[in-house]
């Protein structure tokens, strides 16, 4: 069966039960009962453990693949079947204000050959002490404090994918998921927020461009969260599946100088910032995102590369149905020093609420296009089309 029958059969699916949700009350909630937390162990009055488990099966089909040539001039079609995420999560407190988290991955595991990880990573493996709400200090492996939407949980997420501008900016500083120092807080009931950190980015002994890095200087990295009174966020979130209210102004910036490479006497200095707008009311969420980065070089025989991207989405939450229609659109310039680099992306996708974020299920189509000098650009095929569905079980 060719993966343009799969999108149809899904969709007559979905109608379907589109129409058979409408019968359910919205009073009743979800139709599997409302979400799960996971498991809690307490062993003493301030020291317990959380359990949860996250599965993401993925089903895509379309322009997966380029053409069986030494040079592939076109997309072809595939589907493929994967493990999108896998996650087990530990975290709680050892004693009172001191808490931690263990989480591992074993993500992409079965995608298509060459994209396939089929291995397990700690994620994230950290301490943090909150003296105060203005103050908490974190150390350890975690995700640095830029971007609003690589910030927020991949569980809640209104789209199936990131924005590729984004995906692409988090690895300006080597991997986002790195060990770091932070510092981070709210003031006046979280009207403002702050985050400051400090890592080690790209450090000796890794590999930028196939050069392997001598020795750099210290990365560091700022965010700052402004919100009315009564519109603060309790927790990042694409989907607030129709409860509560927020309106949020992100602005970050990262920079890491002196990046020496073996053997070679010049210099690399990278910097990043980026500005963010997000808000939901009830069922309506929206936001709107921009970020640049710079890669500046000291070597006379070196351009600098300036990418930046911007992308805007939107959906709302259908009450009673618990479904959610969602468009975002996004335009990457790859290099803004250069002419023609730019794609420019349309996602439309559905979500269906079983039991909130814990059993959902998601649909989107994807449609990118690329200009003459973008990577993503073939010889004969300047677009690429794709279908994604994905489940998600977190419990």
């Amino acid at each position: 069966m060719s993966w343009k029958k799969w999108v149809f059969y899904f969709g007559i699916t979905v109608c379907f039960v589109m129409l058979r949700s409408l019968s359910i009350a919205a009073e009743q909630g979800f139709l599997l009962g409302e979400e799960s937390k996971g498991f809690t162990v307490k062993a003493a009055e301030n020291t317990d453990m959380s359990v949860r488990i996250r599965l993401q099966p993925r089903f895509d089909a379309g322009d997966l693949i380029k053409s069986d040539e030494a040079t592939p001039t076109s997309y072809e079609s595939e589907t493929d079947f994967y493990l999108r995420r896998i996650r087990l999560e530990l975290g709680g407190h050892l004693v009172k204000n001191l808490k931690y988290n263990l989480t591992l991955e074993g993500d992409k595991n079965s995608k298509v050959p060459g994209k396939s990880s089929n291995e397990v990573k700690i994620q994230y493996a950290y301490g943090e002490y909150k003296f105060a709400d203005p103050l908490s200090v974190r150390f350890g492996k975690a995700k640095l404090p830029y971007s609003r939407v690589s910030l927020t949980s991949s569980s809640k997420q209104l789209l199936v994918e990131r924005p590729f501008s984004t995906e692409d900016a988090k690895k300006v500083f080597d991997d986002y998921y790195q060990a770091h120092l932070l510092l981070h807080g709210k003031v006046a009931d979280g009207i403002l927020a702050y985050s400051l950190a400090a890592g080690d980015g790209w450090e000796s002994g890794a590999t930028v461009s196939s050069k392997t890095v001598h020795k750099s200087e210290l990365l560091y990295v700022g965010r700052l969260e402004l919100s009315p009174p009564g519109w603060v966020e309790k927790s990042k979130s694409d989907a607030h599946l129709g409860k509560g209210r927020h309106l949020t102004l992100g602005v970050n910036y990262a920079a890491q100088d002196g990046i020496e490479y073996a053997g070679n006497i010049f210099e690399e200095d990278r910097t990043l910032w980026g500005v963010d707008l997000s808000g939901h009311w009830q069922g309506l969420t929206a936001q709107v995102e921009y970020n640049a980065w710079k890669e500046e070089f000291n070597d006379p025989s070196k351009t600098n590369k300036e990418p930046e991207g911007w992308y805007a989405q939107v959906g709302y939450l259908i009450p009673g149905v618990n479904v959610e229609p969602a468009v975002r659109y996004e335009v990457y310039e790859q290099d803004s020093n250069k002419a023609d680099t730019e794609q420019k992306t349309l996602t439309a996708g559905i979500n269906w609420y079983l039991k909130g974020h814990s059993v959902k299920l998601s649909a989107n189509y994807v449609m990118t296009e690329f200009d003459s000098h973008a990577k993503g650009f073939l010889t004969n095929d300047d677009k690429q089309n794709i279908f994604q569905l994905q489940g998600q079980l977190y419990f």
